[in-house]
């Protein structure tokens, strides 16, 4: 027997998108503003998932700098809109793998402006998804996001997304050349869906001779939801399935996942449907959990000529008859690290197996969301209930401006730190959330270690994380000696919004324009997942 736990990929694990190679199943998922980018599981029993690689992990492949956050106030809960990497797709035709993707780029001014973002649609392959070798980006044109890849037994490829050409959206597609990402036929609209509200995420499958088109409908959380329609032919004309959505909004309904959609089918070994699908966790208390919204996986059944039935996605455990006999794969070192848009990489020397990060501190704050890099590394959080920390060796003679700590990072507009701001020889506790109202923060809080104390020493930092609760310590350690002391607590709703990412956890460190190039910043004994 196999035990499956939902969620499969827990945190920051959204649009995940899976195909199966020679008996292994490989995921990927979104990353927005996030380098490494597109991010890839494996797993031989559908249980047992390893991160392997990431199909973006080099900066020449494409740049991050506008992967800038906005916030839409124009709706009762504002929506916090990540940029960047978008909703990939992964199939494998003729021993190529291929990922295809869309780069949102925010421009200064947005939302505000009313200006939509610009879209830069792309391609990746590899033929040895596990050696991490992935080309360099294929540009293709299309005016929207969320790009689809099918392979037709005539040879031809198709290419479908959700297009922003009109008002209400709709999927359009188009056949490509893989090669070069040149349109081989005029882009046509295919579906506006089963409600026509936000039509996205399509991917399309054949069977028995006709062609099912599954896309997400109703924005990505509280009415999201999967429809589906069928046809003759690729590009359509598309009938839809008379009891659509084929997975339901949660809105209203009694379930411990929230927000499903965006889903793709696949059939494992023995033959039998699932869907994997984005999801949100909801908290004892009703509300939506801190994580994000993650990798879920839920049974369906698709007999030839019928429409696909799904079972409503849930966070327990289940077992299932074995699918697969599990075997270990191996991932690189550190291949779980993250930096935010585009790091440079020469700021960080990261010793996984020492636990060591060693920081050249930047100008640019945590709340930069612009082109200057940010020194940050990071881990995504993997659990609701765990603990992070790090300890940083500290010169307290040494006044020159710059704070360095951990903190709990989801993008520039929200996040919280414990951190040693050395001009002022003092620990440092600040949480912040631009879509909210400062009254649900706790206020920044300031610790001096005091005039006597003067040599060398260790700042330890400690972030301790429930599903309600972020609480944030630090120790100053003299000659092995020092007391814990709690700096800060948050609420995890005060840092849960309507977005699109997860938090990660990390270390960072700045500097004042003024003693930029000063030194770099060691951390030792750092854990944080």
């Amino acid at each position: 027997m196999t035990t499956i736990s939902n969620p499969i990929i827990p945190g920051f694990a959204p649009d995940p998108s899976i195909v199966k190679i020679d008996g292994t199943f490989f995921l990927v998922t979104s990353s927005f503003h996030l380098f490494p980018g597109l991010p890839i599981y494996a797993a031989t029993d559908l249980a047992s998932w390893t991160h392997v690689g990431n199909a973006i992990n080099r900066k020449s492949q494409l740049s991050l700098a506008k992967s800038t956050v906005l916030i839409h106030r124009d709706r009762e809960q504002p929506l916090v809109g990540a940029g960047g990497l978008y909703a990939p797709t992964i199939r494998h035709h003729e021993g190529t793998t291929y990922i295809v993707c869309t780069n949102v780029i925010h421009s200064e001014g947005q939302p505000q402006n009313g200006k939509p973002p610009t879209f830069h649609n792309f391609i990746v392959s590899t033929t040895d998804i596990l050696a991490g070798k992935w080309s360099d980006p294929v540009p293709f044109d299309f005016n929207g996001i969320d790009p689809d890849l099918f392979f037709d037994d005539d040879g031809r490829v198709y290419l479908l997304g959700s297009s922003w050409k009109i008002p209400s959206g709709s999927i359009s597609g188009f056949e490509i050349d893989l090669s070069t990402g040149e349109n081989k036929s005029e882009e046509q609209i295919v579906w506006h869906g089963a409600i026509k509200v936000i039509p996205e995420g399509p991917h399309l499958y054949k069977r028995a001779g006709q062609y099912y088109l599954l896309i997400a409908e109703g924005g990505t959380h509280d009415d999201h939801q999967i429809s589906i329609a069928r046809a003759d032919k690729p590009l359509g004309p598309y009938e839809s399935c008379e009891v659509n959505p084929i997975l339901k909004p949660t809105a209203g309904m009694d379930t411990d996942v929230m927000y499903t959609g965006h889903g793709d089918l696949f059939q494992d070994a023995q033959d039998r449907w699932w869907l994997t699908c984005l999801g949100v966790r909801k908290t004892k208390d009703g509300r939506p959990s801190i994580m994000g919204r993650e990798s879920f996986l839920t049974a369906a059944k698709w007999d030839e000529g019928t429409w696909p039935a799904l079972e409503q996605p849930i966070a327990k455990t289940v077992t299932l008859p074995s699918l697969l006999p599990p075997r270990s794969i191996t991932s690189e070192p550190g291949v779980d690290w993250v930096y935010i848009r585009d790091p440079d990489l020469d700021s960080y020397k990261i010793l996984p197996e020492k636990q060591t990060v060693s920081l050249k501190p930047s100008e640019a704050g945590l709340d930069n969301g612009g082109d200057s890099p940010v020194t940050f590394a990071g881990k995504r959080q993997r659990s609701l209930d765990g603990e992070a920390r790090a300890t940083l060796s500290l010169h307290l003679s040494d006044r020159t401006p710059g704070l360095a700590g951990l903190v709990y990072y989801k993008d520039e507009h929200r996040h919280a730190t414990i951190a040693f701001d050395s001009a002022q020889a003092a620990f440092v506790f600040r949480a912040v959330n631009a879509a909210k109202s400062e009254q649900l923060l706790p206020r920044s809080k300031t610790f001096p270690v005091g005039e006597k104390v003067n040599g060398d020493a260790d700042a330890e930092f400690r972030i301790a994380h429930t599903e309600k609760n972020l609480v944030f310590s630090y120790r100053l350690r003299i000659a092995g000696q020092g007391e814990w002391t709690v700096a800060g607590t948050v609420d995890t709703e005060a840092l849960t919004d309507h977005d699109f990412t997860g938090p990660c956890i990390g270390v960072f460190a700045t500097c004042a324009e003024s003693s930029k190039g000063q030194g770099l910043r060691e951390f030792s004994d750092v854990s944080l997942v």
